[in-house]
């Protein structure tokens, strides 16, 4: 089937008597997603821009602590697990400190 005659199934079904109302919402739902798929792609909603903020995070962290943790680690003797128990956090977010994925703005050219 193509699109055209898909979206004409659609509209048969959602005009008939005994579709359902959540059945209508549903589908015009989906319409108006494939409208506008793509159009906000990357956009982040207004309300979260708020807290992604940097200074409006309360972080667990500061700077001079993602420097220390850069410095100190040295894998198999000083790894992730040791600095995530010693500093508070995850080991993940030691993860991604150490591979410059999180607190870029802060790491030292080299």
């Amino acid at each position: 089937m193509t699109r055209e005659e898909i979206q004409e199934e659609l509209k048969k079904i959602s005009q008939s008597f005994y579709a359902k109302k959540s059945d209508k919402q549903l589908i015009a739902f989906e319409l108006l997603h494939e409208l506008h798929k793509g159009r906000n792609a990357g956009i982040q909603a207004k309300e979260l821009r708020m807290y992604n903020n940097p200074a409006n995070r309360v972080c667990k962290l500061t700077p001079e602590h993602v420097k220390e943790i850069r410095s100190k680690y040295v894998p198999h003797m000083y790894g992730k697990k040791r600095l995530a128990d010693e500093y508070g956090v995850s080991t993940s977010l030691i993860f991604r400190i150490v591979n410059g994925q999180a607190w870029k703005e802060y790491q030292e050219d080299g």
